[in-house]
């Protein structure tokens, strides 16, 4: 069942919040004839086919898929719930960051921090408590689009050769699709058909991470989304994502956001986009609003 709300229409963007989850239907066939689109990932995850390729919209990694691009979509964990904020954008904003041109790729991965995750929440959240702002939406969706290319090109993992490529995408659709469970190296390594060693080594050349860090941004991605959502029984959501318990997810959030999965709640209770804008702009600086 696929649930699609417009929060926001504006000249140059369209902002959908999508929930998909069982019983799907027509969620997994070709599509294209449509604008360029930025898919945010806030809970759960899925698979986003181009050609042979497959790109993964999950926490911690955002998607571009360029206008009029037939894809199709299916999902590691048939079972869950995923929600996503789909960023429609016309030829204008491509121009303005840069995204453009004949050697544009069709789809693309911008992998990305818990700092963009919860970003891209309070996004959503600023957008539906800031409807009748359609500049200061503007502004903020540009702000966040440029925090994110930003951030992107400052580090970048090693370009993935094909056979390493296909390896470190089973074993991501694995972890992915198995969030809340502890897939051991082994049981990895078996699946990616390489030594435990190898397989920890060429992950990590490939994403920048471990497959401990990547399995904790997945379960603290989809924990932050549920947050945004209003979450009320801590312990269960700990539970729910992977965590032993509600004070292991405590201290990780500690660790990661410097702050408790209830002050996280309650700080994005009170997203305001005027706020978010102003955050995004102290490092960056501000963007050129489009004419």
């Amino acid at each position: 069942m696929s649930i699609m709300q417009t929060v926001l229409q504006s000249s140059h963007f369209m902002v959908i919040n999508h929930v998909c989850k069982r019983p799907r239907v027509d969620c997994g066939g070709p599509q294209g004839s449509e604008p360029a689109r930025f898919i945010f990932t806030r809970r759960g995850s899925f698979a986003v086919h181009v050609g042979a390729r497959t790109y993964f919209a999950r926490p911690g990694q955002a998607i571009l898929l360029q206008k009029n691009v037939e894809y199709r979509i299916s999902h590691p964990d048939f079972d869950s719930c995923d929600c996503c904020t789909d960023v429609w954008i016309d030829d204008a904003v491509l121009d303005s960051l840069d995204m453009t041109g004949a050697i544009a790729a069709p789809c693309r991965e911008f992998s990305h921090d818990l700092q963009f995750q919860k970003t891209h929440v309070e996004m959503l959240l600023g957008l539906r408590h800031g409807g009748d702002m359609p500049d200061a939406a503007e502004e903020v969706l540009l702000d966040t689009l440029d925090s994110l290319l930003q951030s992107c090109a400052a580090v970048r993992p090693r370009a993935r050769q094909a056979g390493m490529a296909h390896r470190v995408a089973r074993v991501e659709e694995a972890i992915i699709g198995h969030a809340g469970e502890n897939l051991d190296v082994h049981s990895l390594a078996q699946l990616a058909g390489c030594s435990s060693f190898h397989l920890c080594r060429i992950f990590r050349d490939s994403t920048g991470q471990s497959l401990r860090q990547f399995r904790l941004q997945q379960r603290l991605g989809n924990a932050l989304g549920r947050l945004g959502d209003g979450e009320e029984d801590l312990a269960a959501l700990a539970c729910d994502v992977g965590f032993s318990s509600h004070s292991h997810m405590t201290e990780a959030f500690r660790q990661s956001l410097g702050a408790s999965p209830s002050e996280l709640r309650e700080d994005l209770r009170h997203s305001d986009l005027l706020r978010l804008r102003n955050r995004l702009r102290a490092p960056f600086g501000s963007r050129s609003r489009l004419s």
